[in-house]
């Protein structure tokens, strides 16, 4: 009896100890920006001028703080709101859906009004604006300055119908464009405004299938167009590029971008000749809109030698998500190349021909595939298999196939993954890198890619052997030096040029601890304007140095005497 009561004494005290000793917490940690449960209706406003700040029926929800420097907000001038969390303003170029308690019964949203409270922008004086919700019909609201003649400009509200709906191909997106451009007046740069019916159109000027000139105003219908990088481009009625919205300096005469590090020019800058257009990533059932529409962030240059600008007003294109980008997570994208001479190669897959027959340096189109696991076999003319290999594809891949001969004369595959995101480390891991990673939006990336046999490797180089021109997050050599057949160079794999800098490539026979080696003389320079797809496209004085993009280039061809360079865009 006496351990009996003992033991139920102990598991008594257990008891009692594991609960006195449980830990009460008293407090909780919530990282989520905004915390308020609040109901969207199905009406969006799009904030295209320079105004920061929202009221709507005479509720601030912006944080209506100025900032102490102008055209410039510190710390102690942000404060969040339960609208706009993140700063307590309304970006410029985004998209606000308004919450439904500000829709009447009548399906009204009453006084709107934008504002600004710096002075760096013209804005004209604030008025009110009504809105409609149609809970049947998806509708954004345009503000923007809107002059459709050679009149004063008005702030505008302007309602366009818009998409929630994705593609029927669930590995396709959809894009239209909406023109609401403006006219310049007597006091206007001529050379910011494009004009007239504007079309959209792939970074090559080809303009998207289906796709019509649409007339200032009014707005094209949606296009489906495969998944992928795309740097779209809007023509104006000329053929001239519209520019996007960026912080490049532009040439008033022109339009075009000037290079910060360029020879003496206009402002001690000189003019490139290239428009800003984004190369940007369009998920599978994504839906947006380009529009077109007059702002005055343009930045062009006092003239002073000391590089001052000041902002001018033009026509510029901007890119809206007409609904939250979607996560890919099943689809991948692939294309092949044929490096060896003298052969037409079909190539297949689990999901059948992977695009036409393709001969001698030439690419196939790129292909939408589902993750998982795929065989990828390449056969000639008579239907002989010349090699095959397994590949297991991820989300969001982008995949170049490249057919060779390997070392021991036999057709061989090297898959090359291909980044298109325009993201890079900026070599400062801190912890883990997370807080270290760099975006470019107008590329112009080179990766290099040994497919001759009798070279067991190669060095690229700029003119007299010199390392090429690269931006500040390119480690030129990693990308350059001793590559080796068939294989791809995996970290710092890109050179990364500077904006219209030359990108003349030689090529030179090197060999372990020898750079750059022979110069092989036979092997003919890839010029600068190589890296131009359609030179008529430009209309304008003179040729850009190159296109930004995202390029393979690869030494080819079976023996050193017959090796030549070819180039391969992966961005459309």
């Amino acid at each position: 009896m006496k351990k009996s009561l003992i033991y139920f004494c102990r598991l008594g005290l257990a008891v009692i100890l594991l609960t006195g000793c449980k830990k009460k917490l008293d407090f909780e940690y919530d990282n989520r920006l905004s915390k308020e449960p609040i109901a969207g209706s199905i009406t969006r406003i799009v904030n295209i001028t320079g105004s920061d700040q929202l009221r709507i029926n005479n509720t601030k929800l912006t944080a209506f703080i100025a900032p102490a420097i102008d055209g410039s907000y510190g710390e102690k001038e942000t404060r969040g709101t339960i609208y706009f969390p993140e700063n307590g303003r309304i970006g410029v170029g985004t998209a606000f859906t308004v919450p439904q308690m500000f829709v009447g019964a009548d399906g009204q949203i009453n006084n709107i009004q934008f504002s600004s409270l710096g002075n760096r922008q013209a804005l004209p004086p604030s008025r009110s604006f009504v809105a409609k919700n149609d809970p049947n019909n998806a509708t954004d609201y345009y503000y923007v300055r809107y002059r459709p003649n050679r009149e004063s400009y008005l702030d505008s509200l302007i309602a366009v119908p818009r998409s929630i709906s994705p593609s029927s191909n669930p590995a396709s997106f959809r894009i239209r464009l909406v023109n609401l451009s403006s006219d310049a007046d007597r006091n206007s740069l001529p050379g910011m405004f494009r004009k007239g019916a504007m079309t959209l159109a792939f970074a090559d000027g080809t303009p998207l299938a289906g796709m019509a000139a649409v007339e200032p105003g009014k707005y094209s219908e949606y296009i489906d167009v495969p998944y992928g990088t795309y740097q779209f481009k809007v023509l104006d009625s000329d053929g001239k590029e519209v520019p996007s919205s960026s912080s490049y300096v532009m040439n008033p005469q022109t339009g075009t971008l000037m290079d910060l590090y360029g020879e003496p020019g206009i402002g001690g800058k000189m003019d490139t000749w290239l428009t800003y257009a984004p190369i940007r990533s369009y998920q599978p059932g994504g839906v947006y809109t380009i529009v077109v529409s007059m702002n005055t962030d343009c930045s062009i240059p006092t003239g002073n030698p000391n590089g001052e600008t000041y902002n001018a007003e033009g026509n510029t294109f901007r890119i809206i998500a007409d609904i939250a980008d979607p996560v890919n997570m099943t689809y991948a994208r692939m294309q092949a190349v044929a490096a060896i001479p003298g052969t037409t190669v079909q190539w297949k897959t689990g999901n059948g021909n992977l695009g036409k027959p393709i001969g001698f340096a030439e690419a196939t189109a790129y292909q939408s595939f589902i993750t998982g696991v795929q065989s990828v076999k390449a056969y000639d003319n008579n239907g002989k298999l010349l090699a095959e290999k397994e590949l297991k594809l991820e989300p969001g891949d982008n995949i170049t196939a490249w057919l060779f001969t390997a070392a021991d004369g036999k057709p061989a595959i090297s898959f090359v993954a291909n980044n298109l995101s325009g993201k890079f480390f900026n070599g400062k891991a801190g912890e883990d890198g997370s807080y270290s990673m760099y975006k470019d939006g107008f590329p112009t990336w080179m990766r290099l890619m040994n497919f001759c046999p009798q070279l067991n490797e190669v060095s690229f180089r700029a003119d007299n052997g010199q390392q090429f021109i690269v931006g500040a997050g390119s480690k030129a050599a990693s990308a350059t030096d001793h590559i080796l057949l068939g294989k791809p160079v995996v970290s710092d794999a890109y050179v990364q040029f500077m904006l219209n800098h030359p990108a003349r490539v030689l090529a030179y026979a090197s060999a372990p601890g020898i750079l750059p080696g022979n110069f092989m003389t036979h092997v003919a320079p890839l010029e600068n304007r190589r890296f131009i797809a359609r030179p008529d496209l430009y209309k304008t004085a003179s040729l850009p140095n190159k296109e930004p993009g995202v390029y393979t280039v690869a030494i080819v061809g079976e023996t050193v005497a017959a090796a030549r360079m070819i180039i391969v865009k992966h961005n459309q």
